[in-house]
């Protein structure tokens, strides 16, 4: 009651799959890290928070008890001049110095600063005569200071104050101009003036005093005239400088969040095309800040990659005056990336990904003012931030290596009372994915455990395809036993795709629409069916 049916082969009608599309296969969830855009298109998305940096450079003020003024006390020898007056030329000069070294060491160079700093002339005349200072009498003022008054007696030239009328000057009537020096050019004072050294501000000079003056009386006198410089206080406001105040910038991790599981198989090795880190910075302050950090990828707790960002040549730079979102993206190509105000070029950035790591950090953050001057309001709060975002498109070059697993099962109804020592299972396999495909197959029985006594053979890889030019391959998996019986405890097939970029597809992305389908699947029996009737 043994009988043998199909001869050398039995095929079993062909039938075909429903497309296996990406989107299947990925199966994500809202909370995973690779995430689609509009179009369909995969991509590892995930960004962290950075901290809100204030930054200030403290005002720099120098109080009238700093500065050090030496008046001029002028003998005026006066003669008797052709027409009768007694005339003295006037020649002299009074001086003013400040040493002050407790300065704010953020300022490194000074060049020019506005200031608040309210200041008078006082002219006096010792005993009880008067005399009268002629129209055309100035005082000079350093050429780096910009002055002015509200004296309507005098007109301001330049750094002179030139006196538009004859003033006169006695004990009892003193002169007294207000004047208020609004700017300073630190960068004409000379050598030894100026900011001498971070923390030390010098500040030394003349006013120089000339002009004519006369008085009454029928003979030559002599007379002592005092003139003083008096300074209230020097306020710096604004200041063009070069600057290299404390910035501290942190950056929270970003966590790599459920992914596929294709993705996170020990095998997996990713070289992705062009994955993108994008910062996003903002800030307040008129400081170009040059950034640089080393960018580290973590597994299980250890350290898997370390990438250093932001050195030279490829500096990273957050630009000032900018209160708005400016975005910087770091990427693998020499190219400007659309969308980002600047582009910064780390080669090997992919690194941190090649293995998919539980969590990327930014750590040893330097975030330092660049070697620029700038002009800055002494006092002022200004903010610096920093964001991130890991942006990878899931296009892959050749070297990548992604594993996937799964089991076509349930054939054990249909085959646990035959006979059977070979069967040939042929396809073709429709690929609109672009990876290359090479398929490792295991026979399983209904428990999942591999049947080590019937053999498997994969015939071919299939071809990687484009979703505008689907590649077709013909696909042959041959099973056998030298043990008929074994096949008895077949449940169906174990198979684990090793996928890789063919250097036709290198590059091109990876969207849920893409699939892979199986056609004209059919099982071939080789030498037939043995059926025991008994």
């Amino acid at each position: 009651m043994t009988i043998t049916v199909g001869g050398d082969n039995l095929t079993i009608p062909a039938s075909n799959t429903k497309d296996i599309t990406l989107d299947k296969i990925f199966d994500l969830d809202e909370e995973s890290t690779v995430k689609t855009d509009a179009a369909g298109n995969y991509a590892l998305i995930q960004s962290g928070e950075g901290s809100n940096t204030q930054v200030t450079i403290e005002d720099i003020t120098i109080n009238s008890n700093e500065i050090a003024l030496q008046s001029a006390r002028t003998e005026l020898n006066y003669e008797v001049s052709l027409d009768g007056t007694l005339t003295a030329t006037v020649s002299d000069k009074t001086s003013f110095s400040i040493d002050k070294k407790n300065i704010t060491t953020d300022v490194t160079a000074l060049y020019s600063s506005d200031v608040i700093m309210p200041a008078s002339l006082r002219m006096n005349i010792e005993g009880n005569n008067s005399l009268t200072l002629k129209k055309g009498f100035q005082l000079d003022f350093p050429e780096y200071m910009t002055i002015s008054t509200t004296d309507q007696r005098v007109d301001i030239e330049g750094s002179n104050l030139i006196f538009k009328q004859d003033i006169n000057v006695s004990s009892t009537s003193p002169l007294y101009i207000p004047i208020n020096i609004t700017h300073i050019d630190f960068e004409a004072m000379g050598d030894g003036k100026g900011l001498v050294a971070p923390g030390h501000l010098v500040i030394a000079d003349d006013i120089k005093i000339s002009g004519t003056s006369t008085t009454e009386g029928g003979s030559a006198i002599q007379m002592i005239m005092d003139t003083e410089f008096r300074i209230d206080e020097i306020q710096l406001t604004q200041v063009t400088a070069k600057v290299n105040p404390e910035i501290n910038v942190s950056i929270d991790p970003i966590a790599i969040n459920n992914l596929p599981d294709f993705l996170q198989d020990e095998q997996v090795r990713i070289d992705m095309t062009d994955p993108k880190i994008y910062l996003t910075v903002s800030n307040t302050s008129p400081i170009e800040v040059n950034f640089s950090s080393t960018l580290k990828s973590y597994k299980d707790g250890k350290v898997i990659a370390s990438v250093p960002v932001g050195q030279s040549p490829n500096l990273i730079t957050i630009p000032g005056n900018h209160a708005n979102d400016y975005i910087i993206c770091l990427h693998r190509l020499d190219s400007q990336v659309e969308g980002a105000d600047a582009s910064v070029t780390v080669e090997n950035l992919n690194t941190l990904i090649e293995t998919i790591p539980d969590e990327i950090r930014m750590e040893s953050i330097e975030a330092k003012a660049s070697d620029r001057e700038c002009s800055i309001i002494l006092g002022t709060t200004y903010n610096v931030k920093a964001d991130y975002e890991i942006n990878a498109p899931l296009q892959f070059n050749e070297g990548t290596n992604i594993v996937y697993s799964d089991v076509i099962d349930d054939w054990n109804k249909d085959v646990k009372d035959l006979f059977v020592k070979e069967l040939v299972v042929t396809m073709d396999a429709k690929n609109t994915i672009p990876l290359t495909m090479n398929m490792d197959v295991k026979a399983i029985d209904k428990n999942g455990a591999v049947l080590n006594n019937i053999s498997t053979e994969v015939s071919s890889q299939i071809a990687a395809g484009t979703m505008e030019n689907a590649k077709v391959t013909a696909l042959q998996i041959t099973l056998k036993s030298t043990d008929a019986n074994a096949f008895k405890e077949l449940d169906g097939l174990k198979y684990e795709v090793s996928a890789t970029p063919s250097a036709e597809t290198s590059g091109k992305v990876l969207n849920k629409n893409q699939s892979l389908r199986l056609e004209n699947m059919t099982i071939k029996i080789k030498g037939g069916v043995t059926v025991d009737m008994n």
